[in-house]
C-alpha cells in the first residue's frame, strides 16, 4: 500500500493526489485531505488515494435551490434543532438528487486508474472537519468496502452529508456559518485489516501529554469509531516505551472486508481473551504517533489500520476535546502545577486579551513584590487565568496547607493534587533536610523586610477582635471602603489615555501590601470564632453554628438582596413602572414614566452602593452595574413575576428567628455541667464576636471591586479615544487588543490593528471549552474519580446540608432569571452578583465551587440545601425538571 506518484494539476482541479495536497490546502481538500497529503509529504505511510475537491462540490451544489436552503438553514436559532433538522433533511434532498457533470466525473474515474477489482473507503473532508477547533467526529458520512462503480454514488452522498442534521447542529453549536463550509472527500484504496483502532498521543482522560493511549480490535476499526464493540485499551510512557496498563476487551465481534463490501462475523472465544496488539507493536505504534505529533506540532487523534504486519495511518486529526498547556511554558524542565484564579473566584468564563493582561500584570507583579525575583507567576490558556504555584509545593507542610486551600475551591481537584503529590513527590524537592538549609535560609532571609513590615497589622487584625468582640467592625468596613474609592479615583484621574492605561497595569499599590493586605486578616474572625463554638459548647455541630449567624442585615449580599426586594415593592406602587420593568424595558425608558420618582430615586441609592459590581466582576472587561444596570433591573423583574410584596422582609425576619432559636440553643448547652458558669458567659462572648465578624467574609471583595471598576472604566475610556481617532469600530474592541499594541496605537493610531474579528470567534470557541480548576505543565488535570452510583444521579460536594425536592431553574445569567419561590437554582457558578436569587430559591446546585466558595457561604446563611461542583449540571438537569438536592450527601436525583 504506497502512495502514487504525483498528477499534474491546478487550484481548479477536480481530483487531487494525496502527495499533491498539504496542510495549507483546507479549502480545496478540507481538513482530512489536507492532513493526509501532510502525512504523505513526511514520507509517512498512509493508503493509496486521492481527494475529490471543493470544486467538484460546488459543481454538484451549483442550484438556486440549494443556495437558497443553505441561506435558509443559517436563520433558525440554533438551539431550534427541530427546524434545523427539518431544514437539514430538505437540503439533503436536494444534493442527492443532483448528478457530477462530466467533467467532474471523469476526473474521478481517471483517478480510480481503471481497477474494478479494488475496494475502496470513501470519507468525508469538510473544511472545517478535523481542525485543531472543532473535529465534526462522526458528523458526517463514510463509506466502506465500495466496489469502483459505486464510488461516485458515494461521493455525492458524502457531500450531502455536509447536511446531515447532527453535522448542522454541531455547526450550530459551534458558530460556524453552513453558508462558510464546503465539502471534499477522501478516497482511499482499502485492504482487509488483521487490527485497526485508534491512537491518542496524548491520553484524552488525564489530559497528559508524555502518555499515548490505543484503542484495537480486530479486523476494521469502523467498530472502534461506531463504538459497536468493547475494544483493547492501553496506555503507554511516550519516553521510555513502558505499557503502562492493558486492558483486554471483549471484542464480540469484527468487520471484515469482502467482494459484496463489509460484513460482521464473531470474534471466537480464544481471540476475544487475546491481546490484539504487542507490546513491540504497541511501541511501533506510538512511534509513529509521535512522529505524527511533531509534524503538526499538537497531541494527535489517529486511526490505524494493521495489514500484512505493517501499520498504516488512515486519518489524523487534533484532539480537540484536550485543554491547551499553558503560556507561557516553564523552560525549567520540571514539573508545574497551576491552580486556575477564576475558579477560586467561581467565575470560570474566559477573559479577552487585554483582560487576562491585566490580571498576568496586576497578580504577577504583587507576587513578584510579595516574594521578590521576576519570576512568571500567572499563565493563561483558553482565555482564563491560572496561577503558577509550584514553589509552594516544595516542603510538607506548604503541601498540606495547598491542598487543604484547593479543597476549599473543589474536593476533586484537591484529591487528585494529593494524589500527583504523592507519585511525583521528588519533582516538587524533598522535605526539610540539612542539605536543604541554606536555600530555606535565603528564602527566609528575602522575605524578612515583608514579614516584618506586614506582622503589626495581621496581630491587630487577626488577634485583637477576638478580645473587642463586636467592637470596630463599623469602622473596619468604612476605612476599607475609603481607600477603595480613593484608589478608583486615583487610576481614572490621568491626563490622557495611555495614563490610563499606565494606571490600570500599576495593579494594586504598594500600601496595599503592608496595609490594606494585612486587615482582610479580620475575615478570618468569624469562622475562626464559630470552629471555637464548636470545641467550647457540648452537644454542637456546624450546622448550628451555621444557624446562629443567620439574619444579619449588615451582610453584603442580605443588603444587596433587601434593596433590591424593596425596590420591586416600590414599583408594584406604581403600576406603569411595575409593567415596564416586566416588559424588559430600558433604565432610561423607566425614568421617563410618569410617577417614577421613588423608583428612581431607590434605584440611584442601590446604585451609588452596588453600582460598581457586577456578574463575573472578576473579569474586568465586563461592564459594571452603573455602565449597564441590566441586571440588577432583571433581578427586580423576577422578584415581581416570581415573589410577593414583602416576602423577602418576611425571609429575613424567619432567618433571624432561627439564629436566635440557634443562639438559645447554644447558651443553654454552655450552661450544662460543671464548667457552665465559666463557659456561658464565654460563649456569649464568642456569639457576639461571631455575629459581628462572619459577615465581613465579603467585605474586601466589596470593597476591591471598586478598583475592578476603575480599570473597567480606564480602559473603556482608551477604547472610546481609538474610536475617535478612527482606529477601532466601538470601544469594546479595545479589550481584544494586548496591552503593547493598545498603548503602541494610542502613541500611533495609523500602527498595525490586529484582526479583531479574528480574536473575537476566539473568544467564542473558548467559552465552549470547560476548563480545570489545576492542570499540569504536562497537561495532566489532577482529580479523583467521582464513584457511579446511578445514572440518575449527579454527585457533587455537598456544602450546605437539608434535602429538597423540587423544580429546577438552569440559570445562565441573573438578568434572565425567572425562580418561583421554593425552585431550585442551577447555574454554571455564583459570585455576589447572584445572591438576590438566593432568596428565591429553595435550594442551589453549581457546576464549579467549594465550601467556601460565595454561593457555599450564603446557602450556609440562608439555609438551603446546596451541592455544588456538579459537572455540567446545566445540561444534564433539564430546565423544568423535578430533582432531589442533598446537601449532606453530594448528590442530586433526577426524579423525572
Amino acid at each position: 500500500m504506497t502512495t502514487d506518484p504525483p498528477t499534474p494539476g491546478n487550484s481548479t482541479a477536480y481530483t487531487r493526489r494525496f502527495d499533491e495536497l498539504g496542510r495549507d490546502d483546507l479549502a480545496l481538500a478540507g481538513g482530512k485531505g489536507a492532513n493526509l497529503g501532510e502525512l504523505v509529504r513526511a514520507g509517512l505511510p498512509v493508503p493509496t488515494g486521492f481527494v475529490v475537491t471543493t470544486a467538484a462540490y460546488r459543481e454538484l451544489t451549483d442550484s438556486s435551490a440549494i443556495r437558497e436552503a443553505i441561506d435558509e438553514l443559517d436563520r433558525p436559532n440554533p438551539s431550534d434543532r427541530d427546524k434545523l433538522a427539518a431544514a437539514a433533511e430538505q437540503l439533503q434532498s436536494l444534493v442527492r438528487e443532483r448528478t457530477f457533470p462530466e467533467s467532474v466525473t471523469g476526473s474521478i474515474v481517471d483517478a480510480l486508474d481503471g481497477d474494478d477489482d479494488a475496494r475502496y473507503a470513501v470519507r468525508s473532508s469538510a473544511t472545517a472537519e478535523d481542525l485543531p477547533t472543532a473535529s465534526f467526529a462522526g458528523q458526517h458520512e463514510t463509506f466502506l468496502g465500495v466496489p469502483a462503480d459505486d464510488v461516485l454514488d458515494a461521493v455525492r452522498d458524502c457531500m450531502a452529508s455536509l447536511f446531515t442534521d447532527r453535522a448542522v447542529a454541531y455547526r450550530a453549536r459551534n458558530g460556524i456559518s453552513h453558508s462558510t463550509v464546503e465539502m471534499a472527500v477522501v478516497v482511499q484504496e482499502m485492504a482487509d485489516a488483521d487490527a485497526a483502532g485508534v491512537l491518542f498521543t496524548a491520553d484524552p482522560d488525564s489530559g497528559k501529554r508524555g502518555v499515548a493511549s490505543v484503542e484495537a480490535t480486530y479486523g476494521l476499526g469502523e467498530t472502534v469509531v461506531s463504538g459497536e464493540v468493547s475494544t483493547d485499551n492501553a496506555r503507554i510512557d511516550k519516553a521510555t516505551g513502558e505499557i503502562l496498563d492493558y486492558d483486554i476487551g471483549e471484542k464480540a465481534t469484527e468487520r471484515r472486508l469482502t467482494d459484496d463490501g463489509t460484513e460482521t462475523e464473531e470474534t471466537t472465544e480464544e481471540r476475544r481473551r487475546e491481546q490484539v496488539l504487542s507490546d513491540a507493536q504497541l511501541r511501533t505504534l506510538v512511534n509513529l504517533g509521535t512522529r505524527i505529533e511533531k509534524l503538526f506540532d499538537a497531541p494527535q487523534d489517529i486511526e490505524w489500520v494493521l495489514a500484512d504486519g505493517e501499520f498504516v495511518i488512515l486519518q489524523s486529526r487534533p484532539i480537540t476535546p484536550l485543554v491547551s498547556l499553558p503560556e507561557p511554558r516553564s523552560d525549567d524542565d520540571r514539573l508545574h502545577v497551576y491552580l486556575s484564579m477564576g475558579h477560586a473566584q467561581a467565575m470560570t468564563d474566559p477573559m479577552p486579551p487585554l483582560a487576562l493582561d491585566v490580571w498576568e500584570t496586576v497578580y504577577g507583579g504583587m507576587l513578584n513584590e510579595y516574594a521578590g525575583g521576576d519570576r512568571a507567576w500567572v499563565t493563561r490558556t483558553e482565555g482564563r487565568v491560572y496561577l503558577d504555584i509550584t514553589p509552594f509545593l516544595g516542603f510538607g507542610v506548604a503541601r498540606d496547607g495547598i491542598v487543604e486551600s484547593i479543597s476549599v475551591m473543589s474536593e476533586s481537584a484537591a484529591e487528585g493534587t494529593a494524589r500527583l503529590l504523592d507519585e511525583r513527590r521528588e519533582e516538587f524537592g524533598g522535605e526539610f533536610s540539612v542539605s536543604s538549609l541554606p536555600t530555606v535560609l535565603r528564602k527566609l532571609a528575602g522575605a524578612l523586610p515583608l514579614v516584618v513590615g506586614m506582622t503589626p497589622g495581621m496581630v491587630r487584625e487577626g488577634l485583637l477582635p477576638f478580645f473587642r468582640g463586636a467592637a470596630g467592625t463599623e469602622e473596619y468596613v468604612a476605612e476599607f471602603n475609603a481607600w477603595a474609592k480613593a484608589q478608583e479615583a486615583q487610576v481614572l484621574d490621568a491626563e490622557g489615555p495611555n495614563e490610563l492605561v499606565e494606571n490600570v497595569f500599576a495593579g494594586f499599590p504598594a500600601e496595599f501590601l503592608f496595609e490594606m493586605s494585612p486587615k482582610s486578616v479580620r475575615v478570618i474572625v468569624g469562622p475562626v470564632t464559630g470552629g471555637l463554638l464548636e470545641r467550647v459548647v457540648p452537644g454542637v455541630d456546624a450546622a448550628l453554628v451555621d444557624a446562629a449567624a443567620r439574619g444579619a442585615e449588615q451582610e453584603v449580599g442580605t443588603r444587596m438582596t433587601l434593596a433590591l426586594g424593596d425596590l420591586a415593592d416600590i414599583a408594584r406602587e406604581t403600576p406603569a413602572v411595575e409593567q415596564a420593568i416586566l416588559d424588559e424595558q430600558s433604565y432610561e425608558k423607566i425614568r421617563e414614566i410618569e410617577g417614577s420618582g421613588p423608583f428612581v430615586e431607590g434605584f440611584e441609592a442601590f446604585l451609588d452602593d452596588f453600582g460598581h459590581r457586577a456578574a463575573g466582576e472578576f473579569d474586568p472587561s465586563r461592564p459594571r452595574w452603573r455602565d449597564d444596570p441590566a441586571t440588577p433591573l432583571g433581578i427586580v423583574r423576577g422578584n415581581l413575576i416570581g415573589e410577593q410584596k414583602g416576602a423577602h422582609r418576611e425571609r429575613l425576619h424567619e432567618r433571624k428567628r432561627q439564629a436566635q432559636d440557634a443562639i438559645d440553643e447554644l447558651q443553654a448547652n454552655a450552661r450544662r455541667g460543671l464548667f457552665g458558669p465559666v463557659r456561658r458567659p464565654l460563649t456569649s462572648h464568642l456569639i457576639r464576636t461571631y455575629r459581628s465578624h462572619i459577615h465581613l467574609r465579603d467585605e474586601p471583595k466589596h470593597a476591591s471591586a471598586h478598583l475592578f471598576a476603575a480599570w473597567h472604566e480606564a480602559l473603556q475610556r482608551a477604547g472610546e479615544h481609538l474610536v475617535a481617532e478612527g482606529v477601532l469600530a466601538e470601544a469594546d474592541d479595545v479589550w481584544f487588543l494586548r496591552k503593547e499594541e493598545l498603548l503602541a496605537l494610542i502613541d500611533d493610531p495609523s500602527g498595525d490593528l490586529p484582526d479583531i474579528d479574528v480574536r473575537r470567534r476566539d473568544h467564542e470557541r473558548h467559552k465552549r471549552i470547560d476548563v480545570p480548576p489545576l492542570i499540569t505543565s504536562e497537561g495532566e488535570i489532577p482529580r479523583s474519580e467521582r464513584k457511579d452510583i446511578g445514572a440518575n444521579t449527579l454527585v457533587g460536594t455537598g456544602v450546605s446540608s437539608g434535602i429538597i425536592e423540587g423544580t429546577a431553574r438552569i440559570v445562565h445569567d441573573p438578568a434572565n432569571a425567572n425562580l418561583q419561590s421554593g425552585d431550585i437554582l442551577v447555574c454554571p457558578s455564583s459570585d455576589p452578583a447572584w445572591t438576590p436569587l438566593f432568596a428565591t430559591a429553595g435550594g442551589v446546585v453549581t457546576e464549579v465551587g467549594g465550601r467556601l466558595t460565595h454561593g457555599a457561604l450564603v446557602a450556609r446563611e440562608y439555609g438551603l440545601p446546596a451541592v455544588v461542583s456538579v459537572t455540567n449540571a446545566t445540561e444534564l438537569i433539564a430546565d423544568g425538571q423535578r430533582i432531589r438536592v442533598d446537601g449532606d450527601t453530594g448528590t442530586v436525583n433526577l426524579l423525572n
